[in-house]
């Protein structure tokens, strides 16, 4: 496995998560890849809002049409999920993406 990207999936919205590439493997353009699979993907299964959480990555993300905002604003189906409670710490910035 040289890189990752995953969907979690609450019925019009998704948490895009654990977008990665191998140290070895970064500025190769697989990242981009990886993030436009799981938009297309996101687009199948009728998602309207992509939300992601980044410690490190809120650069890379706005290419994508991603844009900061408060944690206030995401939807509450993923304030429950596992990752945006135990996984990322409340420092982590949220982004979004309206797909519409």
């Amino acid at each position: 496995i040289v890189g990752s990207a995953a969907l979690e999936v609450y019925d019009t919205a998704a948490l895009l998560r654990s977008v990665a590439v191998e140290q070895r493997l970064r500025g190769q353009g697989l990242g981009q890849r990886l993030t436009i699979a799981a938009l297309d993907l996101a687009r199948e299964k009728g998602i309207i809002s992509i939300y992601l959480l980044t410690e490190t990555a809120s650069d890379f993300f706005p290419r994508f049409s991603f844009r900061p905002i408060p944690r206030s604003e995401v939807v509450q189906a993923v304030h429950n999920s596992l990752e945006w409670t135990i996984a990322c710490p409340v420092s982590a910035q949220a982004m979004v993406n309206e797909l519409r």
